[in-house]
């Protein structure tokens, strides 16, 4: 069985790849990215944004809750 991809918490990736971890639509990353407060970095062009994958993670936590609500 394949063993899943370690991530660093200091990868930087590019929006495709932050969407192939998260799992979601292509939309759903690009809504999520225009939200206030979300670590996205613009290195410049229209294909330049970034994310620090631990700084994405610690945002995503704090804004996401569980569906539990716990």
């Amino acid at each position: 069985m394949e063993q899943p991809p370690v991530f660093s918490e200091a990868d930087v990736i590019t929006i495709p790849e932050l969407r192939r971890r998260l799992k979601i639509r292509k939309q759903s990353v690009y809504d999520m990215l225009s939200e206030e407060g979300c670590p996205v970095y613009n290195t410049g062009g229209e294909k330049g944004d970034r994310v620090i994958w631990g700084e994405f993670l610690e945002w995503f936590k704090t804004k996401y809750k569980k569906a539990s609500g716990n």
